[in-house]
């Protein structure tokens, strides 16, 4: 019992002043609700670690208060995302901040030496060229767009990681590299990112919408990322928005996914002349990958194209629907967009479901509802892979 208090007492201090930058141990006893002798132990023993640093006075009525924050360099963790056309690599601090980034082409096979070689390789490269004290480093996160136990559409798998599975995955880079390795959905990833990079406090729970070749949702409450039974809570592009809709490939009928998602939107643009000039696809071109059909289907709305702009007004009409559900069923105030395709299209997706959101918020919730597009959008997942490292020895 005395163990599990202070371990509480522990991830309690770190959190607070992880999500304020700087505190006084008397605002962390406010703040955490711990008693200022409970604060001060712990507090000399995570100094007496390196894990926080005094960085200062501040001037109050009486006596000047000692500030406390995190060494950004006291505890490293490496992210990797796992896309169909790049695998990037960041090395983040336990502040959230990336201290250095790597992005490599992805294999152009599908060997499973080779697709481990090359991330066993690349960790390297990224830890060298840093500078960091390896010895810092907790472990890996690991983010791909692909099946997570055989529950996404496999199409939306790296053509070089299908036939993997994530624990498999994860196992073998462990034992390649010697370090602990966590494997996500990366729209939990990217989640726990925003959570870390934007200095959210477990009070502020929310919805990061995803969309990169699929549409998901990272589910933050409390400040820990929900993620249900068999861990694959958020699967917001399985939220019916058309009773008889299309057959889903998930065998469900009018999927938001089916109807709105990345996929259908580029689908629709290469099989409308007009909207694929507009965009620049070539439909007899080799397959080209969701995320860049997307994005060239944003860039021509953003440039006026009206048969593109079109196409995404329409999906985002249903994606403003199906987030409304999300924030009436978690009682939520904040959702975020993130991940490349938001990055790309924000200017139409964020409108659409502000609008669809405001009328209920007024009328029947009487709160306001935030939307906003994540800082770190297009890199949210392999950030939110390194950050989830840090939470889970915060945690732990």
């Amino acid at each position: 019992m005395k163990e599990a208090r202070l371990r509480g007492a522990r991830e309690s201090i770190l959190d607070a002043i992880r999500a304020s930058e700087q505190l006084s141990r008397v605002q962390l006893a406010t703040m955490t609700g711990l008693t200022e002798a409970a604060v001060s132990m712990t507090v000399k023993r995570l100094l007496a670690e390196g894990l926080i640093v005094e960085t200062g006075r501040e001037p109050t009525a009486g006596k000047p208060r000692t500030m406390l924050s995190l060494d950004p360099a006291a505890r490293l963790a490496v992210g990797i995302y796992l896309d169909e056309e790049t695998t990037t690599y960041v090395l983040t601090g336990q502040t959230g901040g990336v201290l250095s980034r790597l992005a490599r082409p992805a294999p152009e096979t599908g060997d499973e030496q080779e697709v481990l070689d090359r991330l066993v390789a690349d960790v390297e490269v990224l830890l060298s060229g840093s500078g960091v004290d390896r010895a810092r480093c907790l472990g890996i996160g690991v983010v791909w767009p692909g099946p997570r136990n055989g529950v996404r559409n496999p199409d939306d798998a790296p053509p070089h990681l299908r036939g993997w599975r994530d624990d498999e995955l994860g196992k073998r880079l462990a034992e390649a590299t010697g370090w602990p390795v966590l494997v996500e959905n990366d729209a939990t990833a990217a989640a726990v990112g925003e959570y870390w990079v934007a200095r959210l406090g477990p009070q502020q729970g929310f919805a990061a919408l995803y969309m990169g070749s699929g549409l998901g949702a990272g589910l933050i409450i409390g400040g820990r990322a929900m993620r249900g039974g068999g861990g694959n809570a958020g699967e917001f592009g399985h939220l019916c928005v058309q009773v008889d809709g299309p057959v889903c490939w998930c065998g469900s009928r009018g999927c938001l996914e089916i109807l709105a998602g990345p996929r259908t939107v580029v689908g629709a643009a290469a099989a409308d002349p007009v909207a694929a000039a507009e965009a620049g696809l070539d439909p007899d071109a080799p397959r080209q990958s969701v995320i860049a059909g997307f994005a060239a289907v944003a860039r021509a709305a953003r440039a006026g194209a009206p048969r593109c702009e079109a196409l995404l007004e329409e999906s985002a009409r249903y994606v403003a629907a199906a987030a409304e559900s999300i924030v009436n069923l978690l009682d939520l105030d904040l959702i975020v967009l993130t991940g490349p395709g938001f990055a790309a299209a924000s200017s139409v997706y964020g409108p659409a479901i502000i609008g669809r959101i405001a009328a209920a918020d007024g009328r029947t919730w009487h709160r306001q509802v935030r939307v906003t597009v994540s800082t770190a959008a297009s890199a949210a997942s392999a950030t939110g892979a390194a950050a989830l490292v840090l939470q889970s020895h915060i945690r732990g």
